[in-house]
């Protein structure tokens, strides 16, 4: 395949626009941008619209419907929308690789342009089933698709543009080469002339794929870096990672390290602007291996373990075991032996469970070269000797080739000349295949009769090395008794350290619990309050948005969470009057006395100064006064041999505050408002001597702008105009709302 199916099918957006009496649908719009970056789930947005029911078009043109017509845009679909919705499941479900399930959903928005006549759809229709058709190798069934659609396509339509570029694609595929070349040199040269650069920079880059195809690689870069320079800072990810993938591997080949690394570098950049997980994986992998070959393994490294991070993401377990080759053929490379051998034996693993034989004898053969390197000459042999048997059960030549070189090195420096010259042999006899199979060796291997006589001086100098692998075995057994008489202090120290750095961990541990909690009552503090809130926030904004998205307003939304903030008068000046022993064991047993009391689902957080936070979910809640009664009888019933003020003033509101608008308030300025519904019920508590309680509640039609600036004052203003609503223990025309807003700054 000389494209991925992502690019083929990329350069059309899409469906045609739709008409212009209706806006495109919100899930239609998501499902566009996601097309490339993540393809699944621009799928699900397109399944989940096509799952509306059909609109009658008499309907939805008809004036007598026009009170109705945003109820119905809401809830239905048009024709045209239909249509949009299932060209985008089909370019969606390619650019995932699903091409039999994509043809199947571009086969129903072409029967649809049939059944209805409609032919701008069937031919841009006809265009993306064409994409799919060269996508899997069948450039004959484009080529006739491509002619359907030019029957009906009329000569100014922008589609035209995209069936010229796509027929000289196909010309490509059938290898006519000439017919290729001049279809891509006046699409470039019309696109120039109407300042198209995209059309332009697409029309260049296919032409290097023309030219790679025909082994002119110098053409083929120019091309390429050309593809790059016309498209500049334009937002064209996906084209400008493939121009720049492909110049990185051109420059590989030949030998330009630094320019085939820049232009790896750029390639990754730009898929990773695109958002698509599994393309800048690729990219990360092709860039590990460019900046490898150039020596810079710890680098590499970085690479390799940022796609792994994201491979993990995913849980493909067989690029994961390609990514573990990578690092530990890496780490091979720095000499970090350790290090190697782990991920090389997660890699063998990995590719023996998914049946990767030619990969797994990839591993093998880098395992023998790890225990070549370690002196290990019997490990060796067995990783060589599994190898051999996995290339000859394949016939693999390139693979052949590396085992017997990595064996007759291994009996040649374990003083076996005679198993060393047959490995030699064998290695000769299947380079000499691999030549006249027309290069099937990589670049590494072949070094022509330079490499072969140099095997052949080797095979002279056997026992020379025999010689010296001896004095090298004396050398290690010294060093392996020097190792042995200093095991038991490094396993000492090793232990200590362990101790040590357990004992550190629990003592952090135990801090990190004990800042969560309040120090006088044991009950959570404000911090954990503060860790949760957002997250706690979050959740009922995403359920709220669901309501409104999903346009139940014809019922309330029943999904709050109730933020009660408590104020115990006795709690404020309980040192100044029972003394600090006293007080410190009243808190204690309030704290363990309001645990047990509690609701199981509810939480309550000590803020002290007397200040209490009751956090319940509506959904636990069958009515509020039976929640606040048994509040205030928690606190009235506990027990206490001094005498305690227990009137609770509570303020009371709900998140998200406005349902239709759950971002516009965030938790300071809801934490304005719930202060401001306690200060009210203090107010209260102070005028009628008993426990009081204020509720903030907005009105369903509450607008969010109304809530622009100072919070606590636009919520005064809103409670005056009647735009939330006060709910109340006693009457809430008591209430001096003046007297709680704030003072403006004095003058100097």
């Amino acid at each position: 395949m000389i494209l991925s199916v992502a690019v083929l099918v990329s350069h059309l957006a899409g469906a045609p626009p739709l008409s212009s009496y209706q806006p495109e649908p919100a899930e239609l719009l998501r499902a566009r941008q996601l097309m490339l970056s993540r393809p699944n789930e621009c799928v699900a947005l397109t399944n989940h619209f096509l799952q509306r029911q059909e609109a009658d078009p008499v309907q939805m043109i008809s004036s007598r419907q026009d009170f109705d017509h945003l109820e119905q845009a809401r809830r239905y679909r048009t024709r045209e929308q239909t249509f949009a919705a299932w060209q985008l499941q089909a370019l969606c479900q390619a650019n995932e690789g699903l091409l039999l399930p994509a043809d199947v959903s571009i086969n129903q928005a072409i029967a649809l342009a049939r059944r209805h006549s409609q032919h701008d759809i069937l031919a841009a229709s006809l265009l993306i089933k064409a994409k799919l058709a060269l996508a899997g190798q069948r450039p004959e069934q484009a080529a006739a698709l491509l002619e359907q659609a030019a029957d009906g396509l009329p000569a100014d339509t922008r589609l035209q543009g995209d069936l010229q570029l796509l027929q000289a694609f196909t010309q490509l595929h059938l290898h006519r080469f000439d017919q290729a070349r001049q279809g891509f040199e006046q699409i470039r040269l019309q696109a120039l002339q109407q300042g198209d650069g995209p059309r332009q920079a697409w029309a260049n880059f296919l032409l290097g794929e023309y030219y790679q195809l025909l082994q002119q690689d110098e053409l083929a870069l120019s091309h390429f870096v050309e593809t790059l320079n016309l498209l500049g800072q334009r937002r064209q990810y996906y084209l400008k990672a493939m121009a720049a993938e492909k110049a990185a591997a051109i420059y590989a080949a030949l030998g330009q390290g630094d320019r085939a690394v820049h232009y790896a570098n750029q390639a990754t950049t730009e898929f990773e602007l695109l958002g698509n997980s599994p393309l800048l994986i690729g990219s990360l992998i092709n860039l590990g291996r460019v900046t490898r070959a150039g020596n810079d393994a710890n680098l590499a490294l970085v690479y390799f373990f940022n796609a792994l991070d994201l491979v993990k993401i995913q849980g493909d377990s067989a690029l994961m075991a390609r990514l573990y080759l990578e690092i530990g053929q890496s780490y091979l490379q720095l000499g970090n032996f350790g290090e190697a051998r782990h991920y090389l034996d997660l890699a063998r693993g990995g590719f023996e469970h998914g049946g990767d034989l030619a990969r797994q004898t990839d591993a093998l053969l880098q395992l023998g070269r790890l225990h070549l390197e370690l002196g290990e000459p019997g490990l060796a042999l067995l990783q060589l000797e599994r190898a051999l048997g996995l290339a000859q059960q394949r016939d693999d030549v390139p693979r052949l080739i590396e085992s017997h070189r990595l064996l007759a090195r291994l009996f040649e420096t374990s003083g076996n000349p005679i198993q060393a010259l047959s490995h030699q042999k064998a290695f000769h006899a299947y380079f000499e295949r691999a030549s006249k199979l027309n290069r099937l060796l990589t670049q590494s291997l072949v070094q022509d009769n330079e490499l072969q006589l140099q095997q052949e001086r080797e095979l002279t100098e056997l026992a020379r090395h025999g010689e010296q692998l001896q004095q090298d075995r004396q050398r290690f057994a010294l060093l392996a008794t020097s190792l042995s008489l200093l095991t038991p202090l490094l396993i000492y120290g090793l232990l200590r350290n362990l101790l040590r750095s357990r004992r550190l961990q629990r003592q952090n541990e135990e801090l990190q619990r004990t800042l969560l909690l309040e120090s006088r009552t044991g009950l959570p503090n404000w911090r954990q309050l503060m860790l949760r809130l957002p997250q706690e926030m979050a959740k009922r904004q995403q359920r709220s948005e669901q309501w409104y998205l999903n346009e139940e307003q014809a019922r309330p939304f029943n999904d709050k969470i109730y933020y009660l903030l408590l104020h115990v008068p006795f709690m404020t000046d309980l040192s100044e009057r029972v003394g600090l022993g006293q007080a410190a064991a009243i808190q204690q047993r309030l704290g363990d006395y309001l645990r047990g009391r509690i609701h199981p689902k509810a939480r309550l957080y000590d803020l002290r100064e007397g200040q209490f936070i009751y956090v319940i979910s509506q959904r636990q809640v069958a009515e509020l006064q039976q929640t606040l009664a048994g509040l205030e009888r928690m606190f009235a019933e506990f027990p206490c041999e001094f005498e305690l003020d227990r009137r609770l003033a509570i303020g009371i509101i709900g998140h998200p505050f406005l349902p239709k608008a759950p971002h516009a308030l965030d938790d300071l300025r809801l934490g304005d408002i719930l202060y401001l519904a306690m200060a009210a019920a203090h107010q209260l508590s102070e005028r009628t001597g008993e426990p009081a309680w204020v509720e903030l509640l907005a009105v369903d039609c509450q607008q969010a702008a109304f809530f622009n600036g100072d919070i606590r004052h636009c919520c005064i203003q809103a409670i005056l105009k009647g735009l939330v609503k006060v709910n109340s223990s006693h009457n809430k025309q008591h209430i001096d709302w003046h007297a709680l807003a704030p003072a403006p700054a004095v003058p100097d």
